[in-house]
């Protein structure tokens, strides 16, 4: 079973980010990501872990 996925670019609008934001996330660790016919890819449950991290740090921020 392949793994479902979206494109980087695809995963920046999904999150409200830059592209470039998401590829240094994606560098740091912060968001898991996979290759696929040497693409990279970030899947859906990556998405919603990010955000939901994002979310709860934005709650200390105030």
């Amino acid at each position: 079973m392949q793994k479902q996925g979206v494109s980087l670019a695809e995963a920046a609008r999904r999150l409200g980010v830059s592209q470039s934001t998401l590829y240094v996330a994606v560098q740091k660790g912060q968001i898991s990501s996979f290759r696929r016919n040497r693409r990279t890819v970030i899947s859906t449950g990556a998405l919603r872990d990010y955000q939901v991290r994002q979310r709860s740090m934005s709650d200390y921020r105030l």
